[in-house]
């Protein structure tokens, strides 16, 4: 490499590749990596490589120096993400936020690096999303999947309320598996302000009483609408006419099983209130060991090839509950081979 130095004493990738042997080999490199610099005037790498080094020899005035003189002739990923970690080592916090905001609005591929480093600093959500979080969407959807993935549930709800606020078709999908998680974790609230941020109706009663299918693009099997469950030896289906929705049964399901459930909201705690259905089955024995579930009241589905009404009673303790139906093989019958027809599923109140 020295040879080559001496045919090409201009070349500054000669110079790197020495200096890069002299570090291996724990001798200072600054004075080559000064030339490669001084050769080099647009070269943000041996200004970032001297910065670093000056840090590592515990002189972080001249680090931060070089630092920015690499930000000065190179504006892009690289020197903002230096600076960024160079503040958040040397403590600066302001200077940390500043950079690493900086950094993600040049930022692409992978980021989890730059948002594992906001949480190794701070553990305020806000904060992070208020100082760290450009306005940039591929940006902000990014750290919705981080936070998801990482389970940071205090986050979530004003990241994919700043992600809904973009107005992008292609992020409903995680933005309602957003909706679902809240709703997992209780975050009623939360889960409606963005259930309505992104273009659906208040959630209030029963959504799609006889199943009708929205798409996609207002929820349908996610949130505050249908949810139904994947199950081994279940095959659901809507039905056009009359409208409703059936559920075939193999034969071959589990003994125990949840067939669907809804999160139910706008509701008032403590208030009375009935939950009506239709429903026919073909060739479900009584007892049908089909049950709907919800805020303590249980109604179980009767046997009937005709359309017929049930009604169960129950009481909230909070604005929203889930009303789950589920299936047990009743004792001393074997598993249920045949269908649930059901349409009509509303709740009223009394009171």
């Amino acid at each position: 490499m020295a040879r080559a130095i001496e045919l090409a004493p201009n070349d500054g990738e000669y110079l790197s590749a020495l200096a890069l042997q002299a570090e291996y080999s724990g001798q200072d490199s600054t004075l080559l990596l000064e030339e490669f610099a001084r050769l080099n005037p647009r070269a943000s790498a041996p200004r970032i490589r001297l910065g670093l080094a000056a840090e590592l020899r515990g002189d972080p005035q001249q680090a931060e120096r070089w630092l920015k003189e690499a930000f000065s002739v190179d504006r892009q990923f690289e020197p903002r993400w230096t600076l960024a970690n160079f503040y958040f080592r040397q403590g600066r916090s302001d200077e940390f936020w500043t950079w690493m905001r900086s950094a993600l609005e040049m930022s692409y591929g992978d980021r989890v690096a730059a948002f594992d480093l906001c949480w190794q600093d701070t553990d305020d959500a806000q904060e992070i999303l208020d100082r760290a979080i450009p306005d940039r969407r591929e940006v902000v959807a990014s750290y919705l999947v981080y936070i998801l993935n990482h389970h940071r549930q205090p986050a979530i709800a004003d990241a994919a309320s700043k992600l809904a606020k973009m107005r992008v078709p292609a992020d409903l999908p995680l933005l309602y598996a957003a909706t679902d998680n809240l709703l997992s974790a209780g975050q009623a609230g939360e889960a409606a302000a963005l259930w309505q941020a992104l273009g659906n109706t208040r959630p209030e009663g029963i959504t799609h009483p006889d199943f009708e299918d929205p798409g996609v693009a207002h929820g349908s099997g996610h949130g505050f609408d249908w949810i139904f469950s994947e199950t081994p030896g279940i095959t659901q289906i809507a039905l056009d006419a009359p409208a409703g929705h059936r559920i075939n049964f193999s034969g071959q399901q589990p003994e125990s099983c949840e067939l669907l459930r809804q999160a139910i909201g706008g509701l008032r705690p403590d208030a009375s209130y009935v939950l009506h259905w239709e429903a026919r089955t073909q060739g479900v024995a009584s007892p049908t060991g089909l049950t709907w579930r919800i805020a303590g009241g249980v109604g179980e589905i009767g046997a009937s090839e005709d359309w017929s009404a049930g009604q169960l009673n129950f009481r909230p303790d909070s604005d929203h509950a889930v009303l789950v139906l589920s299936y047990r093989r009743p004792q001393g019958q074997v598993r249920t081979e045949g269908h649930l027809d059901l349409r009509q599923v509303i709740t009223s109140s009394p009171e």
